[in-house]
């Protein structure tokens, strides 16, 4: 079964319903919760209430980029892209049954690197044009396939919604991560249940 990967957002999540909305992405099943934030510093008190209810509700709660933020609230789980620290260093201050997922772009190459370093998965993006990154360049379905085919556990980002996700899923990835798609409109439930609808499609 696809899993929905949910992200935060900074501006499409603002703080004030921040909890509201995370308590629905959860309601409706998501078992996977990234905190991605670009602030200066990062929201502690935020991030570790977000981090609780993703434990009551048995989903992984995930940091973006900042292992030692991640270890700081107490969390077991990051996401590193290519400019961030290394696999090895997340391991090293999380403990050896850390999470760690990296960012591989369209790069089988980067993936396989990931792969033997550790990573319990790799993400492929941009699947299409983003509005969280309009800049990103796309990935083809068959480097998807192709590290499908060595036993990795794929995730797939990018310009994915409720009108693309049924032709997303026909590549087989593991996790599917969304922001837009989730937070169009404020209606957290009615997306995610559109999205899971279609995803069966």
């Amino acid at each position: 079964m696809i899993e929905i990967y949910a992200i935060s957002d900074d501006v499409l999540m603002p703080e004030n319903l921040a909890l509201q909305y995370t308590k629905e992405i959860l309601e409706c099943g998501v078992k996977f919760f990234q905190f991605r934030s670009k602030k200066i510093p990062k929201d502690e008190r935020l991030a570790g209430e977000i981090f609780n209810l993703c434990e009551k509700f048995g989903a992984r709660f995930i940091v973006n980029d900042d292992i030692l933020f991640a270890a700081h609230i107490g969390a077991k789980s990051v996401h590193l892209g290519k400019d961030d620290a290394s696999i090895k260093e997340a391991f090293e201050i999380l403990g050896d049954d850390a999470y760690v997922g990296v960012s591989c772009y369209d790069s089988l190459e980067l993936a396989l690197r990931a792969k033997q370093n550790g990573a319990r998965y790799v993400a492929f993006g941009a699947m299409f044009k983003s509005p969280t990154k309009p800049n990103a360049p796309l990935c083809k379905a068959q480097t998807i396939s192709q590290a499908k085919e060595m036993g990795m556990k794929v995730c797939v980002i990018g310009g994915i919604n409720s009108s693309n996700i049924a032709s997303v899923a026909r590549v087989k990835p593991d996790m599917i991560a969304l922001i837009s798609a989730i937070y169009k409109d404020g209606m957290i439930k009615k997306n995610i249940e559109n999205l899971q609808r279609n995803l069966l499609l």
